[in-house]
């Protein structure tokens, strides 16, 4: 529960200080370059020839992991237009492929009749869809994420009467900040409580997963952030310069326990933090975006970890590593896949209608953070916080 806390006061802090500094947006100071490391030829030649006789494209490579596992998990890093837009990619193709559901951490799961109803409906409903995503989080005004519903909206529309529809299932708890009048309220267990009245959302994601699809025999896939998505791999928790113990009750790690091998984690490619939590670097040491420089014929692409030279690859300085030795890209995940140099990452789309004078002071009472909720005084100002995290050209500014 504790880094859940903090993971979500993060969220709505990084919305209002960007707010706070937008005078800087037209300063745009040199950003110096993180290096790409300088590969070994033998390694190089090793990835290049696994890439050869194994490519498969994102979507055939998500695909192919259900042929011997009933969950798949995608994780991300939040916000990258791109990893979203494959997500919507994936629902017709998941259909054709007789999989009917789609599991997604973005939405609270007490809206399932709302989103049942509005990916079933004669016509699509964009301000169901604003609504629904407001529940989840007031700070989620993203269009791609929101088209997700929207996607199998339009695989259900175009079926033949009696044909199995798809599903889009949310997974997430309910919550409520507006119990929190300041930072010390987050101390008191009563009030936290309140915050969290379903519990722990992984938990509640976990046993969502369980009930909906694993329990019916039926196959899904997760769309998620990557720590909630984590299976075998036990994300480190790490304070004052040292490790201090495994998270253990991660989403995946749940649904981990009751499937075990019948579920398959996939990383989509994107930033690593150090052990401070303030910079963020390459992930696996760099060794992929510096691979993937080189071989642009062979990206974007989708790849196992384990049993390959990937797998292999070390994450010297990032958080991931800590209470592992050694610690190698296959613990963290089963598959990865890359789609452009972090470079090149778009932002998602904030949609300019989700936050209005009607839902202002509940999207401010939702806000993690009270010391920060001063910050948004109008809903302008609020959409322009939420835009200012998904400038991801400044943001990933000192990566190639």
């Amino acid at each position: 529960m504790r880094f859940t806390n903090r993971l979500l006061g993060c969220l709505s802090v990084t919305v209002f200080i960007c707010v706070a500094s937008l005078l800087a947006l037209g300063q745009k100071p040199e950003v110096k370059k993180l290096p790409l490391p300088i590969l070994d030829q033998k390694l190089a030649g090793d990835l290049l020839s696994y890439l050869k006789q194994n490519y498969k494209t994102p979507e055939d490579y998500i695909l192919a992991k259900f042929k011997d596992h009933q969950i798949v998990f995608v994780g991300e890093y939040h916000r990258i237009q791109h990893d979203v837009l494959l997500i919507q990619r994936m629902i017709p193709l998941l259909y054709k492929a007789g999989i009917y559901n789609l599991g997604i951490e973005f939405g609270i799961h007490q809206d399932q009749d709302r989103v049942d109803k509005l990916i079933n409906a004669p016509v699509y409903d964009e301000q169901a869809a604003r609504e629904i995503m407001f529940d989840f989080a007031s700070y989620w005004g993203y269009k791609e994420y929101m088209d997700i519903y929207r996607a199998a909206w339009e695989v259900n529309h175009k079926l033949p009467q009696g044909a199995l529809h798809f599903h889009v299932v949310n997974l997430n708890a309910t919550t409520d900040w507006s119990f929190i009048k300041s930072d010390d309220d987050k101390k008191h267990p009563e009030l936290m409580k309140k915050v969290f009245p379903e519990g722990d959302p992984d938990t509640v994601m976990a046993e969502t997963i369980i009930r909906e699809f694993v329990n019916r025999g039926q196959k899904a896939l997760i769309y998620s952030g990557i720590h909630h998505a984590f299976t075998r791999y036990k994300q480190p928790v790490y304070a004052q310069g040292k490790f201090v113990r495994f998270v253990e009750n991660r989403m995946g790690n749940l649904v981990y326990q009751k499937l075990g091998d019948k579920v398959f984690t996939i990383y989509l490619h994107a930033p690593w933090s150090d052990k401070s939590y303030e910079n963020e670097l390459y992930p696996a040491g760099g060794v992929i975006d510096a691979f993937f420089a080189k071989e642009t014929g062979l990206r974007p692409v989708g790849f196992d970890l384990a049993g390959t030279p990937f797998g292999e690859l070390a994450g010297a300085g990032s958080i991931y590593e800590e209470g592992y030795s050694p610690f190698t890209l296959k613990l963290y995940a089963d598959g990865y896949i890359f789609t452009k140099p972090i470079s090149q990452y778009q932002g998602v789309t904030v949609d300019e209608k989700f936050i209005t004078e009607g839902n202002f002071k509940r999207a401010v009472e939702q806000i993690a953070n009270p010391e920060y909720r001063a910050l948004a005084t109008s809903p302008k100002i609020f959409i322009e916080g939420i835009k200012s995290d998904t400038e991801m050209p400044r943001r990933f500014a000192q990566f190639y």
